[in-house]
């Protein structure tokens, strides 16, 4: 069964990585062709509207001029001129019953018939989009129609781009006509519904990937539709480059996890080797008033420095042995770890006390108190020397933890609520426990005077406690603004970096009574 587990999750490490760099291929390759569609089809529509705007040129520079006779020596000149200026424009000329009777080319006779005009723009020009003028083999031409002055666009310089993609098609629509005015390629009408009133969108049809643009100020639309083939093209070039990455990743991830679960698998019984050997060490963080910085207390932490590899992190192993149900015996090994250090302790700082971490299954359970008796019991341990310390999450049992405190406190144990604020007991439920201390958290302490969103939770404590006759400690204090703005707001005492690292029982001989801020601290956990 282990196997299996553990052969089904090496699995599923590659698998994820392969299926997300699969995943992201694709978005890849299609976010790629649409930039790419969107840059053609924004140069389609700059020069469609370059072409539209030099038409409307031609008839502003050409209307200035209507007295006499349209096609005199002078106008036809005019008319050269203004066509040599604008690049888009073919032919200028002036436009009689539908003929094209003279032009910037010269005079046509009898005229060229220029055909029925196929709609009239939204800019009021009469357009027909197929026009024989006689120029070249069989050039056809676009010609826009504004009043008696039409201009002549040869469709194909609005398209003349991006000649190394001749599969793709590219046009120019218009949507008052609703009728291509220049295109190369595939064209679906279908395509022009969904751009709605957008100005531009993008979509793949199952057989291309479509890039519209609006002209801003004609009714027009430029088009381009990639075929599909680009797609994967591009798609195997990215799966290509991420699929090898992906299997390097979930290689990685899958020996993490299998080796994080034949971990987790044999971690409780290196727990309880480990409690058989005594592997584990007590160290003691001092505890300062902040007021003085005279030391008043020690906080006994436990610490697995172990033989066959680096120091196991305590915020690993405590829930562990919490999951696995062995925290009662952790917390026996710990009592008794502090009854040989306390008297030590107290002979050197009759004043001091020390504070001893419960887990959440000791308040259930009235063992706590009968084990905390033994340890009043011992020659030189005094109940003002010792503090406890249980999380919110241990009042659960509202019913069961009060009778519990009322029991430890019976002692002349004081109690102390560690981690508050990070727990999820009622604030009604605080009121009737008989505690002595509040501790803060050292996340809020951390986001103290910043602007992040738990930057208020540190003051709401404090006031908390002032309103329940409560004295605060704040923990994981790393720098002097953070214990100024502690000192500021009433809070009596703290422990952290900024102090002392926690240390063996052999250490503390050599602490001063007083403790100053350390220079330069390294933000290190407890």
């Amino acid at each position: 069964m282990t196997t299996t587990i553990v052969l089904a999750v090496g699995i599923f490490g590659i698998a994820l990585p392969v299926l997300a760099a699969l995943y992201l291929a694709h978005r890849q390759s299609m976010d790629a062709e649409i930039r790419l569609g969107m840059t053609m089809a924004d140069e389609i529509m700059r020069r469609s509207d370059a072409a539209g705007d030099q038409a409307m040129l031609a008839y502003q520079r050409l209307a200035w001029s209507r007295d006499g006779d349209p096609c005199s020596d002078e106008r036809i000149a005019l008319m050269r001129d203004v066509d040599l200026g604008l690049s888009y424009l073919e032919v200028i000329g002036y436009v009689a019953d539908g003929r094209l009777m003279c032009s910037s080319l010269g005079r046509h006779g009898q005229g060229i018939p220029l055909g029925a005009v196929e709609f009239v723009s939204s800019k009021g020009a009469s357009v027909r989009t197929s026009v024989d003028l006689g120029i070249g083999n069989n050039r056809r031409f676009l010609v826009l129609q504004k009043d008696d002055i039409a201009a002549a666009v040869h469709p194909e310089t609005l398209i003349d781009t991006f000649q190394d993609r001749k599969d793709v098609a590219i046009g120019v629509f218009g949507r008052t006509g609703r009728m291509r005015l220049s295109s190369r390629g595939d064209f679906d009408p279908k395509w022009m519904s969904r751009l709605g009133d957008a100005a531009s969108t993008a979509f793949f049809d199952g057989h291309h990937l479509v890039s519209l643009r609006r002209s801003a100020g004609y009714d027009t639309v430029a088009y381009v539709a990639i075929p599909a083939d680009y797609l994967k093209s591009r798609l195997y070039g990215f799966v290509g480059v991420l699929v090898p990455i992906a299997l390097v990743l979930g290689s990685g991830l899958s020996f993490g996890i299998v080796r994080l679960a034949r971990e987790r698998a044999s971690l409780p019984a290196e727990l309880r080797n480990a409690l058989r050997r005594r592997e584990f060490e007590v160290h003691y963080q001092p505890i300062v008033e902040l007021a003085s910085g005279c030391i008043v207390g020690f906080e006994a932490l436990m610490r697995w420095p172990r033989r066959d590899g680096p120091q196991f992190r305590p915020d690993l192993f405590i829930p562990a042995a919490e999951d696995c149900g062995m925290i009662a015996q952790f917390t026996d090994y710990l009592l008794k770890r502090v009854a040989i250090d306390v008297p030590r302790l107290v002979e050197l700082r009759p004043h001091c006390y020390v504070s001893v971490n419960l887990g959440s299954s000791d308040l259930h359970s009235e063992t706590i108190v009968d084990q905390l008796r033994g340890l009043l019991e011992t020659p030189g341990v005094r109940p003002q020397n010792i503090v406890v310390e249980a999380t919110e999450h241990s009042f659960l049992d509202p019913l069961l933890a009060r009778r519990i405190v009322a029991g430890i406190r019976a002692l002349g144990i004081r109690v102390a609520i560690d981690d508050f604020g990070t727990g999820f007991s009622s604030l009604s439920h605080l009121t009737t426990l008989q505690t002595d201390f509040l501790k803060i958290d050292r996340v809020f302490v951390e986001t103290m005077g910043t602007d992040s969103a738990t930057s208020q939770v540190a003051l709401h404590i404090i006031r908390i406690a002032e309103a329940l006759g409560l004295k605060v400690i704040a923990e994981g204090v790393e720098n002097e603004s953070q214990a100024a703005f502690l000192r500021a707001h009433g809070v009596q005492f703290a422990q952290g970096w900024l102090y002392h690292a926690a240390m063996p029982v052999e250490d503390i001989v050599r602490l001063p009574e007083r403790l100053e801020p350390a220079a330069n601290v390294a933000a290190v956990p407890a």
